[in-house]
């Protein structure tokens, strides 16, 4: 899953959970919740990647170690060649500038104690952004009224829970914005909100990102809304990426049976278009130990005694489509 110089590498990254044993648990091997199990990926400046999967898959999880909100186990990032171990190890601010997230909800993202005025104006403050108390208040300004906040004015003076859902949204969005971040891993960042809102939501965040030519790793399990926001996209797997390619290949030719069942119960953007919809039996095996074969072998309507002995090889169908799996049809 490479690309020629990418801005965004991420190395074989993982997150390993250490199972704490029962009061009268005999087992003597450690056991461990792989949450994220060896990713790696890449993208350009400007480049959207979707990562999507059930829920329990590792998405979230990964978002939160791009941006050391919690430390990997194994692996790491790098940000135009530069371990983001490192960035922090050096200047730990201007790593929090360079990488910034946008989470799912927008009620638990602000002191509910602060005004909006507050809220955006102190990353500048902690960052030197403007260089007076005046200078400051315009530029919040600015950014409500670009992001559709109006009166600007009005909106500064109030507390989120004043605001709907949507509005504190775009302001999470603009928050974030604001410090001219590189990297952005926007988790969910539409699902609480009504459909109404939502694709005004998206495409402010498509244009700030084209602005500031950011590249942006777009969480969802929304495969229609994944597809018309990214350049490419991942799919997980209880902690493992099983496909990857160019959005629109994976949607339209998906490889993967994991993919395919996704996709096909997936709502599609053409209302005449008819798909017929593929169960997957069973629920996800569990994410303590997994293996030593293929993780969806058990689910797997193509599998054979082997899928449960080796993890399979990842093959390139063309045109940098990946897949992780050995039964290709």
């Amino acid at each position: 899953m490479t690309k020629n110089n990418p801005y965004i590498k991420i190395d074989n990254v993982s997150k390993w959970y250490p199972v704490k044993s029962g009061f009268k648990s005999n087992k003597k091997e450690k056991q461990w919740v792989k949450a994220v199990d060896g990713v790696s990926l890449e993208l350009g400046k400007g480049e959207i990647l979707g990562v999507i999967g059930e829920s329990g898959c590792g998405k979230s999880t990964l978002g939160r170690i791009l941006v050391r909100l919690e430390e990997p186990t194994d692996g790491d990032v790098f940000i135009d060649n530069v371990s983001a171990a490192e960035l922090i190890k050096e200047d730990a601010k201007s790593f929090r500038r360079l990488v910034q997230i946008i989470f799912q909800n927008p009620y638990d993202s602000f002191t509910p104690r602060d005004t909006i005025e507050q809220i955006l104006t102190r990353p500048l403050n902690i960052h030197s952004i403007g260089k007076s108390v005046e200078e400051r208040r315009k530029i919040c300004l600015e950014a409500l009224e670009f992001g559709g906040l109006h009166p600007a004015e009005d909106i500064m003076k109030r507390y989120p829970h004043e605001l709907s859902g949507g509005q504190l949204q775009r302001i999470s969005i603009l928050r974030a914005m604001s410090v001219d971040p590189k990297f952005i891993i926007a988790d969910e960042p539409v699902s609480m909100l009504d459909v109404s809102v939502r694709s005004d939501i998206i495409n402010m965040l498509l244009q700030l990102s084209r602005e500031k030519d950011a590249a942006i790793i777009f969480i969802s399990h929304d495969i229609a809304l994944t597809r018309y926001i990214s350049d490419q996209v991942a799919v997980m797997y209880l902690g493992r990426v099983v496909e990857y390619g160019d959005s629109d290949e994976i949607i339209n030719n998906p490889k993967h049976p994991y993919t395919q069942a996704l996709i096909s119960n997936c709502a599609s953007i053409d209302p005449e278009e008819v798909m017929e919809k593929i169960s997957i039996e069973g629920e996800p095996p569990t994410p303590i130990n997994p293996g030593p074969g293929c993780y969806f072998a058990p689910r797997c309507p193509r599998r054979t005694e082997e899928c449960f002995s080796k993890y399979p090889t990842t093959q390139d169908v063309g045109e940098g489509h990946l897949v992780v799996c050995d039964r290709i049809k």
